[in-house]
């Protein structure tokens, strides 16, 4: 049975990328700063203005399973080790990618089904959860970005992941090499829309900012470090969204 290692050492000898043309549609969020703050574990802060960046994708091709979508909330923090962000949300619809994510990487990964369609300039993309559809987006794409800014390619402070320890809950600092062929601003709105296990919208206090398309390729990992402790009282505080 083919592990992750061995898909990377399979990439690496024939150059393939790990996801190749992955379509993204994204914006900021302003969080509410209480409510960000307990999303976080021990040692990771909400900046001066509190913020998310959502976002869902189409990974039209990769090289360890089939196409599948995702979508996510990413936290900006700061932590002693300098900026960064924080998954604290992640859906999926394949369950190799929530094996590999959840286990390896430390992405709270969940099951949920998904809509993405593009037509022209218009993007529409959904994630329902348990009959809840949790975050909808749509946007109108203008120009292209010249020098468009970084999206995976940043720090990624994950809680746990090689085996979800529970009551140690390790912090992994995760940085991922990508390639972006074509990143465009976006008029973009959205909705979301609580349920039980999936407690996202109550956190955002406003309106999305930042809206962009981007079409990117993950090409490997940088580097995948421990460089912390979340603790117990993290892992009560956010054992539902994270496991049910």
């Amino acid at each position: 049975m083919k592990t992750l290692y061995d898909e990377v050492k399979h990439r690496r000898r024939n150059r393939l990328n790990l996801w190749d043309n992955a379509r993204l549609l994204m914006a900021d969020v302003p969080l509410d700063r209480t409510k960000a703050a307990r999303a976080l574990p021990l040692g990771m802060w909400p900046g001066s203005k509190p913020r998310a960046t959502l976002f869902i994708v189409n990974y039209t091709k990769t090289s360890f399973t089939v196409p599948y979508h995702e979508a996510a909330m990413l936290i900006h923090v700061r932590t002693p080790l300098g900026r960064g962000l924080h998954c604290n949300w992640m859906i999926v619809d394949d369950d190799t990618a929530l094996i590999y994510g959840r286990e390896l990487l430390g992405f709270p990964k969940k099951m949920g089904a998904f809509t993405f369609t593009e037509k022209g300039n218009a993007v529409k993309a959904s994630v329902t959860r348990r009959g809840v559809t949790v975050l909808s987006m749509s946007g109108t794409l203008g120009a292209k970005d010249a020098k468009p800014l970084p999206f995976f390619d940043r720090n990624i402070f994950n809680v746990s992941g090689m085996g979800q320890w529970f009551l140690f809950n390790p912090i992994w600092l995760l940085r991922t090499k990508e390639n972006i062929r074509e990143s465009r601003a976006a008029e973009v709105s959205l909705t979301a829309k609580d349920s039980e296990f999936d407690p996202i919208a109550s956190m955002i206090s406003g309106p999305p900012e930042n809206g962009r398309m981007v079409v990117l390729d993950i090409i490997s990992s940088r580097y995948l470090v421990p460089v912390g402790c979340a603790g117990p009282f993290w892992f009560s505080r956010n054992f539902r969204a994270r496991f049910r």
